[in-house]
């Protein structure tokens, strides 16, 4: 049900992450409570404009086949209708909580990508480029075969055509602690997250 976010994600995160624009990218103090509300929402609206604006170049209206957040959208309904339908409405709170639960791992995953980071204004206005250190990046071996690299966050972004087998370590990206399944469980917990996360802002500035 968040099919919204393969729109979101090159088009909306990819150009303004590291950014106040960017409601996919953490800010600095703010909790995975204020933030999860925020991304959601904001993602929401910003792959709205982005598939309105792209079909508006093509010539044609938004309620149209060609587009891909209605085909998505489409997509979830017949899952989500046809699991209804097999198994009857008791089905219902099921497929919800699996839906919040899904939504709510991708989105700890976007807060701990970001958190504190900022791309700087030059002087004609626009941001700096995407570079390795304006994510957070981590090389464990294991969690990386798990995730698909996931951890390597750092060139997925300065470089976001290189395939996920590809993806490198770069000793200047700022470091996590440990692995992504590690960083989950502190940041639910604000004052915990806090104290192992602000100081590595602090120094990676």
């Amino acid at each position: 049900g968040y099919n919204h976010f393969r729109i979101e994600h090159p088009y909306g995160h990819h150009k303004r992450a590291a950014t106040p624009e960017d409601p996919a990218s953490s800010r600095m103090g703010e909790t995975f409570y204020e933030f999860w509300p925020r991304t959601v929402v904001g993602s929401f609206k910003s792959a709205i404009e982005i598939e309105k604006n792209r079909l508006k170049r093509k010539g044609k209206e938004f309620w149209s086949s060609d587009n891909e957040l209605l085909q998505g959208w489409g997509m979830s309904a017949a899952f989500h209708g046809a699991m209804v339908g097999i198994f009857g409405k008791s089905t219902i709170p099921y497929l919800a909580t699996q839906a919040f639960y899904g939504i709510s791992l991708f989105e700890i995953i976007n807060y701990i990508e970001h958190y504190g980071l900022l791309r700087q204004k030059k002087a004609d206005g626009n941001y700096e480029r995407t570079m390795p250190e304006h994510s957070w990046n981590n090389n464990n071996v294991v969690t990386n075969l798990f995730l698909y690299q996931l951890q390597r966050h750092s060139d997925h972004h300065a470089y976001p055509t290189r395939p996920f087998q590809a993806l490198r370590h770069f000793d200047e990206a700022p470091e996590l602690p440990s692995g992504y399944a590690s960083m989950l469980l502190p940041a639910l917990i604000p004052s915990l997250w806090f104290k192992i996360m602000d100081k590595r802002v602090f120094d990676h500035y």
